[in-house]
């Protein structure tokens, strides 16, 4: 009985069908004579004859491929007609897929690029590491390098180097600092590169007594010597040594890092020190090996050389990494953090914009009901109709990603330009390679899919016998329909919410930094950086002297308030000792602390405009046998010292182990950050008279009462009066200082807050298009409660009702996922926390005030409803 209940209805239904397209059949009969059937038609014409001859054929690959034009130009007339709904999908498309291609373009330079010549992703890099000190030195020592040269299977080749300074100084130009290393002589061999013009190294040239040889980059070569292809044997200076350069190596070869001057590594006594890690070390991987392999046996070498060298090697391991490991951070290195912040960033526009597009989809089914209904009583299969609205969705994803990829060669060329002046190293090359374009290409395909997948689904589904019946109305209302409407917007906010949250900390972050009180009045101060060469300032009364007249100079220029010789200053790095502070238990010799030192001369602190807090500064007898003194910060009497007077309490230093003369505390001087302007962050820090620890490596800094920037050649001039051949280099205000190093803030928190704006106009809209195509779908009932006496009011929260349900919803889930996501950004973040409560109150109230704007003009025309129109409306 039940089946043949089945069967009679089955019938029923086919009869009805057959009698609501009948009058069809002649029209398309028509159309297809003139050929102006639209898809699905030809699939009804044909499916008499397959029934009479009781098959039915698969299409030819021919007749597949006219199909898909057939769809491909209906496509076209159908989005034609719609300029309103084109035009906001392909613009939500093109900010997603621009501004995913742009990130990625840029990740792609930092984090996935190898080195810019073939083979490169066989030049790996052999680190040290210790077992107690994970973010340890992942330098060698050349002894171990040696070592590990000789017992390595899994490289055919390895090389080292050390980073040096190089100054030049000849006829040609201006004497000028470069960024140098020594190498061995095979370090281009390894890397499978050679010279443009001249030689590359050779065996000899390492040797001791060997003439001094160089490379230059051909940065060095195009911009100090204009390309003259003579400079190859021409002897210049470098670092006061007379030196023969030799080759020029290719354009943006900076190997192994920003290097722009290469000289052959010679054997000194202070490499032979096993203690002693200062060298990189690289080598070409041999064929059929894995980097798994090669780590595997760089371990086990490590630990024969720990059993071997119990004292200089412990707890020192080895392992290989690649080059954007090495230079980009392994784990948790800031600049991972970032680009790939960024990238999730970006992913969360993305997918904004794809439920953005969709709902409008869903939206625009209402209206195609009857249009889908007939072609699928037509005899249009149901992957003909998804095919159809697929094509269309691909047709919409290709021109937003056409735009998106204009917007992302734009985008670049504007990240470009800002990191430019914070020296860009020549390899990091910020373009659209193959990888980029093949990303552009997925996503856009791949956003086609997504948000047009939910539409097809839904239309395919069609109940075609009420869609013929009453043209669809109300066939959109189901549940179904609404609820994953509905459930978009949800998405679209919850991803809105982690997205501004994201944004407004790295916002904050930047502000904080930008603003950050570093404890110095920066205004006024001109500094530079003068690096003397060994060759003659070897000795520390050498470098002492020529300390001593510069500053005497430097005071006597016009202008010039006050001066001072330091090793750094703030926000620069700093130096570190063990130490130990007399009448404090002392640790293990080998688990001694260390402190942050600074070396200054006297009025330092003046320089900075700032006052000693207690006791005196230093004198100019202050580091010399007599009279062995110390400064401390503020942080280091109240961390190490317990709050208690710290006049007159004494500590000692050691080097390599052995311990230095007891320096007495003097003064107690204010927090000054070094290594982190975070206001939470100051580390314990002493100041060291510089007669106490003389180096060659200094900075001067200088308080002025007219515009530093003014007194930038004068301070050029004062140091080549004395040491023509001496370069100035890193010659900048105290604000250009702070400037340069604020860029990542600056840059990286001004794109945060593009894309948050861009996921905050794209919820909104996206909530808007969903409210208000539910108000045009109940005017009908909305007229009626009007007619009933419904007040404004009253229509009022029947629309908001909606919208600020799923917007409450949206801020529960997001705010949740934000509190567990915003965590990746804590290593970025300048005195503010990752669940900084008013930062995600401040995201509750933007989106909340942007969610209720797109209410409100779906209300205000509902309040506009004509009762007498809404009871006639179908």
């Amino acid at each position: 009985m039940a089946t043949t209940s089945r069967r009679l209805g089955s019938a029923n239904q086919r009869r009805v069908t057959t009698h609501a397209v009948r009058p069809l059949f002649f029209l398309v009969v028509i159309l297809q004579k003139y050929h102006l059937a639209p898809f699905g038609a030809n699939e009804y014409i044909r499916r008499p004859a397959r029934q009479n001859q009781g098959t039915n054929p698969p299409e030819s690959p021919s007749s597949t491929n006219m199909s898909i034009l057939e769809d491909i130009r209906f496509g076209l007339r159908t989005l034609s007609k719609n300029p309103g709904f084109t035009t906001v999908a392909i613009t939500a498309l093109a900010l997603g897929i621009g501004v995913n291609a742009t990130v990625f373009s840029l990740a792609n330079a930092v984090l996935f690029k190898n080195l810019p010549f073939a083979n490169s992703d066989q030049i790996l890099y052999i680190v040290s590491t210790n077992a107690t000190k994970p973010h340890s030195n992942r330098a060698f020592s050349y002894p171990n390098f040696r070592d590990l040269r000789a017992q390595v299977k899994s490289f055919d080749a390895v090389g080292a180097s050390t980073e040096v300074s190089a100054n030049i100084s000849d006829h040609t130009a201006s004497p000028e600092g470069y960024h140098g290393a020594r190498v061995t002589a095979n370090m281009f061999s390894v890397i499978g590169q050679k010279p443009i013009a001249g030689r590359d190294f050779g065996p000899a040239d390492e040797q001791p007594g060997s003439p001094p040889v160089a490379i230059l980059s051909y940065k060095v070569w195009e911009n100090r010597y204009g390309k003259d292809l003579s400079v190859i044997g021409r002897t210049v200076r470098i670092d006061e040594e007379p030196t023969t350069i030799v080759g020029v190596m290719p354009a943006r070869l900076d190997f192994p890092r920003e290097t722009e001057i290469w000289k052959p590594l010679i054997l000194k006594d202070e490499y032979e020190k096993r203690e002693n890690r200062r060298f990189t070390v690289f080598g070409h991987l041999a064929p059929n090996t894995s980097i798994k392999t090669a780590s595997a046996e760089v371990g086990t070498i490590a630990q024969r050389l720990a059993a071997a060298y119990p004292i200089e090697n412990k707890d020192i391991g080895g392992r290989v990494i690649d080059y954007n490991d090495y230079f980009a951070g392994e784990g948790d290195g800031e600049i991972k953090i970032i680009f790939l912040a960024m990238l999730g960033a970006v992913g969360f526009v993305l997918l904004i914009a794809c439920a953005n597009v969709a709902n409008l989809q869903l939206a625009r089914a209402v209206s195609r009901m009857r249009e889908i209904s007939i072609r699928v009583a037509l005899g249009a299969g149901r992957w003909r109709i998804i095919r159809q609205l697929l094509i269309e969705s691909l047709m919409l994803s290709i021109a937003g990603g056409a735009i998106g990829w204009m917007l992302a060669i734009w985008g670049i060329r504007v990240f470009d330009n800002a990191v430019a002046a914070t020296g860009k190293p020549p390899s990091l090359d910020f373009t659209m390679d193959l990888r980029a374009l093949l990303y552009l290409a997925a996503i856009t395909i791949g956003t086609g899919l997504l948000f047009g997948l939910a539409p097809a689904l839904r239309l395919s589904k069609l109940d075609v016998n009420a869609a013929l019946k009453d043209g669809g109305r109300g066939s959109s209302g189901g549940g179904r329909g609404k609820y994953l409407s509905g459930l978009l917007v949800v998405v679209e906010m919850a991803l809105a919410v982690v997205l501004l949250a994201g944004a407004g900390l790295m916002i904050r972050s930047f502000m904080n930094a930008y603003r950050s009180d570093i404890g110095i009045r920066d205004g006024n101060i001109l500094t530079m950086w003068i690096q003397l060469p060994n060759a003659n300032y070897l000795k520390p009364e050498q470098q002492l002297a020529f300390f001593d007249r510069l500053k005497t100079r430097i005071d006597a220029l016009p202008g010039v308030e006050i001066s001072t010789v330091t090793s750094n200053i703030p926000l620069t790095g700093s130096w570190d000792f063990p130490y130990e502070v007399e009448g404090e238990p002392q640790p293990d010799a080998r688990r001694r602390p260390n402190v942050d030192a600074v070396i200054t001369t006297p009025d330092y602190f003046r320089v900075m405009g700032r006052q000693m807090l207690a006791g005196r500064d230093f004198t100019a007898a202050d580091g010399t046998p007599s009279s062995l003194t110390v400064l401390v910060n503020r942080q280091f009497a109240q961390s190490i010292l317990h709050d208690e007077n710290p006049l007159g309490r004494r500590l000692r230093l050691y080097k390599k182990d052995v311990a230095q003369p007891w320096l007495t505390i003097v003064g107690v001087v204010p927090n000054l950050p070094y290594k982190d302007q975070s206001r939470a962050k100051r580390d314990p820090t002493i100041y060291l008279p510089y007669r106490l620890e003389t180096t060659s490596s200094m900075s001067v800094a200088a308080r002025t009462s007219v515009p530093p920037s003014t007194l930038k050649q004068a301070f050029r001039r004062e140091v080549q009066a004395i040491d023509d051949g001496l370069p100035v280099l890193n010659l900048h205000t105290m604000d250009e200082q702070l400037e340069r190093r604020n860029w990542p803030y600056r840059v990286f928190g001004t794109l945060f807050a593009i894309f948050a704006a861009i996921a905050l106009g794209l919820a909104s809209v996206g909530l808007y298009a969903v409210i208000a195509h539910s108000v045009s779908q109940r005017t009908q009932e909305i007229g009626v409660r009007i007619a009933l006496g419904a007040r404004d009011g009253n229509i009022l929260r029947l629309v908001f009702a909606q919208g600020m349900t799923q917007l409450a919803i949206g801020l529960v889930i997001g705010l949740a996922a934000a509190l567990a996501v915003t965590k990746v950004l804590k290593a970025l973040l300048v005195d503010v926390s990752p669940s900084d409560p008013p930062t995600f109150v401040a995201v509750a109230l933007i989106l909340s005030t942007a969610a209720a704007l797109g209410c409100l003009i779906p209300a205000r025309r509902a309040m506009r409803v004509d009762p007498i129109e809404a009871l006639r409306h179908e």
